[in-house]
């Protein structure tokens, strides 16, 4: 009674707010518990769509930490700076009074967000043919948000006369803006202009882009980041009078581009005041290939942030005992760092899946010495996504990345390789060294998702709500790392 008040006050404690609906949330209020002791202090915000994959609130480019209560009755009400548009909403105290519990009263002021959204399967475009006026304007404005998964796709290809065309394509994580003109006597980057924005930006979080060209003068937005540039081409206007959205919409022209089209969402997209995806539901102006749906799916993905030096999780071995198997994804900047380790069945020595110059090294170790080293990717700490899958069986050891078998290793061993009754990734426990769990190198800080031991998934949601594993200074649910 009184408000919100955990059985336990500690950091692992959250209140979450389903709002029924995306709303854009404009400011926040908060209060102790009525009548007690028992108030924040500190707190931080997290925002979701779905109630998977948070996102944490940002200003100054750093997670922002509110200043709470002194008392259980004041009202201490924030206007962001920023609005969040989300369906749920989590505070997540930080600190509280040191003489009571963790306590609070939460108001949310915001009002309901209304957008058109589009969901592109890879495979699927949308077509959009300017009439003769529409296509002499001298000004070209385009503007949407766009989230997905994939690291690589085509968004938006736009063609015009003379062989002028305009592309934004997502390449690893980042945005290029492609423009070509056709009718510049030279070949070199005066006729042809490629731009780089943004990055890490295949996270399923909304991100917004704005195209404007003027003449040849444009202005290419990711976000918060704007860059300027003009093509000094033989002409004094850059002309399109088609554009696709989702990719290369003819199949004859998609060998143009090497990489897919776009597997993701686009929401509120204009083109020169003209809202592209409500033409679409209407059937009007647009040719639509492949599945475009007027909705957005979200993938079931959890991924996980190690933060800090004590970082780590910990989890049941020995599930098979004449193999071993693990997977995992990861995205890290960092050279060095622990993947996963396990002290093997009937003392056969202590394995280590980690990061090594960038590269994936295999390592078994017995009595200090090392009886198994394979090695295998390169370039690993780029803040990509990449997959490891380990198998040994039968004398027979594979480490393979991101599923290329010019990214694998082999070896054989007479050592019999299972797991030992605890498996740990990221890290060891603060007590380091013990014989369950031998770090000789760097925590790892960074990401993963997607990961198995012994062909049994691990359930990120069970392991949060302490019914599995044990963990320490993990964040479930979002991945935290930023360029």
């Amino acid at each position: 009674a009184g408000g919100w008040s955990p059985l336990e006050s500690n950091k692992y404690q959250w209140l979450e707010i389903d709002l029924g609906e995306r709303t854009e949330i404009t400011a926040i209020a908060t209060q102790g518990r009525y009548g007690s002791s028992d108030w924040v202090t500190s707190y931080s915000i997290m925002f979701s769509d779905t109630g998977r994959n948070w996102k944490q609130y940002r200003q100054e480019d750093s997670i922002w930490a509110f200043s709470g209560n002194t008392n259980a009755d004041s009202v201490v009400h924030y206007k962001l700076l920023q609005p969040v548009i989300a369906r749920f909403l989590r505070v997540v105290p930080l600190d509280w009074n040191p003489n009571g519990r963790i306590g609070m009263r939460l108001e949310v002021y915001g009002c309901s967000y209304q957008s058109d959204v589009a969901s592109f399967d890879g495979s699927s475009s949308l077509l959009y043919r300017f009439n003769q006026n529409s296509s002499q304007t001298v000004k070209y404005v385009i503007s949407m948000k766009f989230k997905t998964l994939q690291k690589s796709g085509i968004i938006i290809h736009g063609e015009g006369p003379h062989g002028n065309s305009l592309t934004l394509e997502l390449y690893k994580g980042q945005l290029l803006l492609h423009i070509k003109t056709g009718t510049s006597r030279s070949a070199s980057a005066d006729g042809n202009v490629m731009v780089k924005l943004g990055s890490l930006l295949d996270d399923q979080h909304w991100h917004y882009v704005g195209i404007e060209c003027t003449n040849r003068h444009f202005n290419f937005t990711v976000d918060k980041s704007t860059q300027q540039f003009q093509i000094n081409a033989d002409f004094t206007r850059f002309e399109i009078n088609e554009i696709s959205f989702g990719g290369v919409f003819s199949r004859e022209k998609s060998g143009m581009f090497s990489k897919r089209s776009f597997h993701g969402c686009l929401e509120n997209l204009f083109y020169n005041d003209v809202n592209v995806i409500s033409l679409a539901k209407q059937k009007r102006q647009m040719s639509i290939m492949g599945n475009v749906t007027f909705g957005c799916s979200e993938p079931a993905n959890v991924p996980v942030t190690f933060a800090g030096s004590e970082s780590f999780l910990q989890l049941s071995g020995a599930q098979q005992k004449d193999s071993m198997s693990s997977s995992l994804q990861f995205r890290t900047w960092n050279k060095e760092g622990l993947l996963l380790t396990t002290e093997l069945y009937r003392d056969a020595g202590s394995l280590w899946i980690h990061l090594s110059e960038g590269k994936v090294k295999l390592q078994i170790s017995k009595l200090g010495k090392i009886l198994v080293d394979i090695t295998a990717g390169s370039g690993l700490n780029d803040g990509q996504w990449h997959s490891v899958d380990f198998n040994a069986r039968k004398g027979r050891l594979s480490l393979t990345v991101d599923k290329e078998m010019s990214s694998s290793g082999h070896a054989n061993s007479l050592l019999h390789v299972a797991s030992g009754n605890h498996v740990f990734l990221g890290g060891c426990p603060e007590r380091k060294n013990t014989q369950e769990c031998r770090n000789p190198f760097h925590v790892f800080q960074g990401c993963m998702r997607l990961m198995s031991v012994d062909n049994i998934a691990i359930d990120l949601i069970q392991v949060q709500q302490s019914l599995t594993g044990n963990y320490s200074d993990l964040q479930i649910d979002l991945c935290g790392i930023i360029d």
